[in-house]
């Protein structure tokens, strides 16, 4: 909530009185520093006037109110126009730059401020004069403002999803087609119908709106103190299977598989998956469909259509990722992988027990070729692409999949992480000039050279040009159904011959699976063959790694592949091709936020030059608070980059949750309230003593300071643990008020640093496993572990002490690489 302090000289410049300012701005959700203001006045207005035109609508809210003696926002209209008259009027000089800034940016309170965010929209923008955009922004607003009154703090992720949809339409990330007009006679319920309903069913596009405005029809927001069924007994799953015959030449897995409903199961439960040894999140494959229910869910007090709408794009992503059932999708031996590698040369040669074979039986043995050698997805490799050279290739290779012919090489598309906000212009300087980052290349390749004689197979099959295009297609495009039949069917014909369970998905993934016992890493697989799944996935969204590593690495595990395969098909090794590769591959591909060492020791002399400014100052109230400000921003930008800390909402420690004899911290940043997801990271000495300064510079300044009561006593309440609900880093803001260390705060006291606060995690993951720190170590320390993996569980023979015993040295070379020292604050220790 805005403090009373930030809204009496906006009261005294527009003559509104201070409580319908602090009423007003509690229904906005306003930030703290009310940072474009006068923009976010005007669209509001904007917005709440397209809305009221809509009489049915206006009643409607008006009765979906149940504090009736509360303004909702319409009533607040006229207090909205003195504001914005009285800024426009206003001499700049004598307010706050944040009120009158228009450049739109975002950045740092989409997550905390949702409704303010959306408001934030300049007239440059596609939608601005498009009416219908207005209607809808209006709705969410107001519908918004509702479930604030009846809820207060306690208010649950449908207004979070509800603008955020209106600011991906705005942002141009979706189609501004889906917005259409609201006719001058619609009702809640008729809006709600019509333009958020496709049927029966949820227009996916706007199901955040869809359920921010059902909420609101249906008068049962969302809390966390009840009237959700959060106290209901845990849900039961019914499921239902049909088993394929074994003989079936179909696709593998069950013929039929229904799920109603179901629940994670109880901590016994969960045991019992990981000790059959499934892959993370595979229980979520024994279930298909996931639900939990959680006091914070967005699936509370949930109907059918929630969950349909809340599951799809998990169904989606385990049908087509290796989310694998233990009997059907375990690894596949060497001696399997041969027998699969033979069939598919007999298929395309048509001998053995192939010969009797038509053409799409030839594109059939290619197909098994290629899933063995390049290890993607069947649906990839039936749209791949056959070009001379690679400077056919097109500008823009996203997705392009392709073999070279005269480089008898592969162009290998590398998955780049989806970002949310794409990178301002100033934050590129930083990245790339000031931190001698090479940008990400988002939608590049890298070229390989094929282990494997290929080019006698994909050149008499290659199809002609189509038109002026430069390549050509390997499988035609109207027997792809075919051709895959084909390849199953053959599959199948080697199954019944030598009793094996080969599957196209096990095949598929035998080179990840290669790639992994090189590297160690699923992201690295994952880049390289594009088989995803849900730590593969988050854990790419923070690494950044040189085309030239995956080059090498894919060659290392094609090779091993290879020669392993040959020895069980008796191949002597003089018959090994020798191949070359043709081109030297540059760039990184993964993480926008390529953060390298020489950014970060940049930023430490910053901090302590900016730290050392403020001691400097003459000795009096303001010094220190400077001093103070400079000290906690130096130790938090250290604290996160010693352990990775998701800059989620607070940046907030406790004494009690540090063990300084053993240098445990325990973190919970992004989880729910049994902290299920906590981990533990290891500090470094030199942090625990920078910490143990700090606390003295408290001592100091609590001493210096008695005079500022409020101030007095939370340093009191820290430095007197355990205080529960106390931070222990804080900013001190200029009318003495302690401001919570957020990362929307943090950024304001170094505004310099122009990168999203995540930035540390972008930068431990991809600086360890650049020092060689396994896979697995670095998904537990970053939090990316998940079921079946979980550091320090029961079924884990990883343990604390073990984990940070190879990561200590490491992390101690980090940090004298970029310079974090111990500072002293206040206190001279």
């Amino acid at each position: 909530m805005v403090t009373q302090s930030n809204l009496e000289p906006l009261a005294a410049l527009s003559s509104v009185e201070l409580s319908s300012l602090e009423a007003l701005f509690a229904l906005l959700k306003a930030p703290d520093d009310l940072t474009h203001l006068l923009l976010v006045l005007e669209n509001l207005n904007h917005a709440l006037q397209a809305v009221q035109r809509i009489r049915r609508i206006r009643q409607d809210l008006d009765d979906a109110s149940e504090k009736r003696d509360e303004k909702d926002l319409f009533q607040y209209l006229p207090a909205i126009h003195q504001i914005i008259t009285a800024l426009k009027g206003c001499d700049p000089r004598n307010y706050p730059n944040a009120w009158l800034d228009k450049s739109g940016k975002q950045r740092g309170i989409i997550n905390d401020h949702p409704e303010w965010a959306m408001l934030i929209l300049t007239s440059d923008a596609e939608c601005y004069g498009n009416e219908a955009y207005w209607h809808h922004s209006g709705v969410v607003l107001t519908c918004s403002a509702v479930q604030r009154k009846r809820h207060r703090a306690h208010i649950g992720s449908e207004i979070t999803a509800a603008c955020r949809d209106i600011r991906m339409i705005a942002n141009g990330k979706k189609r501004l087609a889906l917005l259409a007009e609201i006719g001058i006679d619609a009702s809640l319920e008729s809006y709600h119908q019509e333009y958020l309903l496709e049927g029966d069913n949820i227009l996916e596009p706007l199901s955040g709106i869809e359920l921010l405005v059902r909420k609101v029809l249906s008068h049962k927001g969302k809390t966390r103190d009840g009237g959700g069924g959060g106290g209901h007994s845990a849900r039961t799953i019914e499921r239902h299977v049909v088993v394929s015959d074994s003989d079936d030449e179909e696709r593998e897995g069950p013929e039929q598989s229904v799920q109603l409903l179901e629940s994670a199961g109880d901590q016994q439960a969960q045991g019992r998956q990981r000790a059959t040894g499934l892959h993370p999140k595979e229980s979520q494959t024994l279930r298909a469909v996931s639900f939990s229910e959680s006091k914070a869910s967005p699936t509370l007090g949930f109907d059918l259509r929630d969950l349909v709408r809340r599951q799809s794009s998990r169904i989606q992503h385990i049908s087509q990722t290796n989310q694998r059932l233990p009997f059907r999708y375990a690894r596949l031996s060497r001696l399997e992988i041969a027998q699969a590698a033979k069939a598919a040369y007999e298929l395309f040669t048509g001998r053995g027990r192939f010969e009797q074979r038509n053409s799409e039986d030839m594109y059939a043995g290619l197909l098994l070729l290629l899933m063995i050698w390049l290890g993607r997805p069947v649906e990839q490799l039936l749209s791949i692409r056959v070009y001379r050279n690679r400077y056919e290739l097109p500008k823009h290779r996203k997705e392009v999949l392709a073999f070279l012919i005269d480089e008898h090489a592969f162009a290998l598309p590398i998955p780049s992480p989806e970002w949310r906000n794409s990178l301002q212009d100033d934050a590129k300087k930083l990245l790339y000039i000031a931190g001698d980052s090479t940008p990400a290349m988002v939608d590049d390749v890298v070229v390989v050279a094929s282990p494997v004689r290929m080019g006698k197979f994909i050149s008499p099959l290659s199809e002609a040009r189509k038109g002026r295009a430069k390549y050509r297609e390997l499988f035609p495009e109207w027997c792809h159904g075919g051709i895959e039949n084909a390849m199953r069917a053959a599959i199948s014909k080697v199954n019944r011959a030598h009793r094996m369970r080969l599957t196209p998905h096990r095949i598929s993934q035998a080179l990840f699976d290669e790639i992994v016992r090189h590297s160690s890493d699923w992201v690295d697989a994952y880049l390289l063959t594009g088989h995803r799944f849900t730590v593969a996935d988050v854990a790419a969204h923070y690494y950044s790694v040189s085309a030239g590593y995956l080059e090498t690495l894919y060659h290392a595990a094609a090779v091993s592949l290879r020669n392993s395969i040959y020895q069980h098909l008796s191949v002597e090794e003089k018959h090994y091709f020798a191949f070359k590769q043709p081109v030297q591959n540059s760039g990184d591909h993964g993480s926008k936020l390529n953060l390298k060492p020489l950014l970060l020791t940049r930023l430490v002399k910053h901090l302590k030059s900016e730290l050392r400014a403020a001691r400097r100052l003459q000795p009096g109230d303001e010094s220190w608070r400077q001093t103070h400000n400079h000290y906690v921003a130096y130790i938090a930008f250290w604290m996160l980059f010693a352990t990775g800390y998701r800059a989620v909402n607070d940046l907030v420690f406790r004494w009690r949750e540090i063990d300084f004899s053993t240098g445990f911290l325990t973190i919970s940043d992004k989880d729910d309230e049994a902290m299920s997801q906590a981990r533990v990271v290891w500090l470094l000495p030199e942090l625990r003593e920078q910490l143990r300064h700090y606390a003295s510079h408290l001592e100091v300044l609590q001493a210096r300071l008695y005079q500022r009561a409020s101030l007095y006593e939370h340093l009191e309440a820290v430095l007197s643990e355990p205080q529960p609900d106390v931070p222990l880093m804080f900013f001190i803001s200029d009318s003495w008020q302690m401001i919570q260390l957020s990362p929307e705060n943090l950024r304001r006291q170094v505004p310099v640093f122009t990168l999203p606060i995540n930035a540390s995690r972008h930068y431990i993951r991809s600086a360890l496993r650049a020092e060689g720190v396994s896979g697995e170590l670095v998904n537990a320390f970053m939090g990316h572990a998940q079921q079946g993996q979980e550091p320090f569980g029961a079924f884990s023979t990883l343990t604390p002490v073990e984990m940070f015993r190879e990561l200590a040295p490491v992390f101690s070379k980090m940090r004298q690489d970029v310079g974090w020292t111990v500072q002293q604050g206040l206190a001279d220790v």
